[in-house]
């Protein structure tokens, strides 16, 4: 949800703009890279 929010208002995010969005989200599987890259492939959509 807050992937989507965040390219709602930004369509074209940078990365320290993923990482603030995404900074309330806890992921204990280590896959904050992962995740960034999804962010970016989205926003190409």
């Amino acid at each position: 949800m807050s992937a989507a929010a965040l390219l709602k208002t930004n369509p074209n995010p940078t990365d320290a703009d993923i990482d603030n969005a995404m900074s309330a989200v806890l992921c204990r599987c280590g896959t904050y890279p992962r995740i960034r890259k999804a962010i970016k492939q989205a926003s190409k959509l």
